[in-house]
């Protein structure tokens, strides 16, 4: 990995809770400046996922609003138009939400289990357990998970079960339900 995508890594992993986080407000500020920073670069298709899954926690935070402005104004070498479409979508409900007469912006995330349906490659099938709907090409997560969730699927006759946070039409998966 480059030492953009670690950096894209750090910053999802604080987000979703598993790094080293300074806390919510300086990790969403550190963010601000790394976007910034490095807007003239090219980012892959992997860090930008990772970014835009980070930014899509945190604009959930008081402090997100300036986080999703930032973002938006990232060149098309940074986020995709698609990407970008989901971030205008995040602030219309950031400004509904606000203007509904609720004075707390923050949103906590919760787990939710989703049954896995089908694993190519890096990618799953989804199906979130509580409303049916089901979600195609979900990455999963680098590393000892996306591998221990490979195998699982492949060694099992049985329904598989995923701990993961949906946030918009982002779903991120963090634990095997054992």
């Amino acid at each position: 990995m480059s030492g953009l995508e670690d950096r894209c890594a750090q910053f999802h992993e604080a987000a979703i809770g598993s790094g080293k986080s300074k806390g919510a407000a300086k990790e969403i500020a550190t963010l601000r400046k790394f976007l910034y920073r490095n807007q003239t670069q090219r980012f892959s298709d992997k860090a930008s996922a990772r970014l835009l899954d980070a930014i899509a926690i945190f604009a959930q935070h008081e402090d997100g609003e300036g986080l999703l402005d930032d973002a938006l104004k990232m060149p098309f070498t940074v986020f995709s138009t698609k990407q970008k479409s989901k971030m205008l979508k995040w602030m219309e409900e950031r400004k509904r939400h606000n203007n509904g007469g609720d004075k707390s912006t923050a949103v906590p995330t919760k787990l939710i289990l989703f049954s896995v349906i089908d694993v190519q490659g890096n990618k799953a099938s989804l199906m979130n357990e509580e409303t049916g709907e089901s979600y195609e090409d979900v990455l999963l997560p680098d590393g000892e998970l996306g591998e221990a969730i490979q195998k699982a699927f492949a060694a099992s006759d049985e329904a598989l079960d995923v701990l993961a946070t949906l946030v918009g039409e982002r779903v991120t998966i963090h634990n095997i339900k054992r």
